[in-house]
């Protein structure tokens, strides 16, 4: 198991990689990008700054801590297949909105040990600050901005108004227990909308089948900010508190597993959420909210 030592290490290098990777990102934006497509219908868009940070976080884990893996949605992963410790990197989350010249998008980076977000990094160009820089946690140390403690409390601003991130159809819909959602909002970035949802800025923020390099990092940093994260696996079943990705398959929670990972996923304030994953599960009128919420095409 990681020490704090060890944990302190870890997010400081991964806080340091996402800075570089943040400073390729604005280098590279509104210039002019070779953009391919991973599928034959040109609706999943990738350019060469995606692999350039990926290589990037690569290289850098691969060096300075050679018995971890490393998982991207651009390469093939690198190291031990069955590796403790799984960097997870997003190297550019939001591509359309990055070639399309909106300021809105995210490099992410999640720490996993054996499955369970120790650690996560994430670059935005813009947030509540009106500045670039990186958003950090460890397990136990608390969510930073560029070094910085940031405070996490709720707003004061009544739930019916303050923002989440779901659909815009879904906007101001009673969830469990009475409590409304506010304001819907789709950003085009599931790790921009995690690390809002982490630092207050949504009060939730809910997605339907996120790969794993879309949501480790944010999730380490909501999870260190004291968010309630529930995840449902993509073949159906009741909603249920995330403690690691992959628990509910026994046994080691090796790399091909952790790439197979597809879930839904709602993260959020507590208040906005049932406390116990069994309140969620029991209440199926909320259920059947959180399931038309999670419709999202991605």
């Amino acid at each position: 198991m990681l020490e704090v030592t060890d944990l302190v290490e870890v997010e400081a290098f991964a806080r340091d990689l996402a800075q570089r990777a943040g400073r390729v990102l604005l280098d590279g934006f509104q210039t002019a990008l070779q953009v391919d497509y991973k599928d034959e219908h040109s609706h999943d868009p990738v350019t060469e700054i995606d692999r350039a940070v990926e290589d990037l976080v690569r290289e850098g884990v691969t060096q300075r801590f050679p018995d971890h893996a490393v998982l991207g949605e651009e390469r093939d992963a690198v190291g031990p297949s069955e590796a403790n410790v799984v960097w997870v990197v997003d190297p550019l989350d939001g591509t359309s909105n990055f070639i399309n010249g909106l300021g809105l998008f995210a490099c992410s980076i999640g720490v996993l040990e054996q499955g369970a977000p120790v650690a996560g990094a994430i670059f935005l160009p813009t947030n509540r600050q009106l500045s670039p820089g990186v958003y950090h946690a460890r397990r136990g140390g608390g969510l930073r901005f560029d070094g910085e403690p940031i405070g996490t409390e709720s707003s004061a601003v009544s739930a019916g108004s303050r923002l989440s991130g779901m659909p815009a159809g879904i906007g101001g819909v009673t969830g469990p227990r009475g409590r409304r959602f506010g304001v819907a909002r789709t950003l085009g970035s599931i790790a921009a909308e995690l690390t809002l949802a982490a630092e207050g800025t949504l009060q939730m923020a809910v997605f339907d089948s996120s790969r794993i390099w879309d949501v480790a990092g944010g999730v380490a940093l909501a999870l260190e900010a004291g968010r309630a994260v529930f995840t449902r696996p993509a073949a159906g079943g009741p909603w249920r508190r995330l403690l690691r990705f992959g628990q509910e398959i026994p046994g080691p929670v090796t790399v091909p597993l952790l790439r197979a990972w597809n879930d839904a996923l709602v993260v959020g304030e507590p208040e906005r959420l049932p406390d116990a994953a069994i309140d969620l599960n029991r209440e199926q009128g909320a259920r059947a909210t959180l399931r038309r919420m999670v419709r999202r095409q991605r």
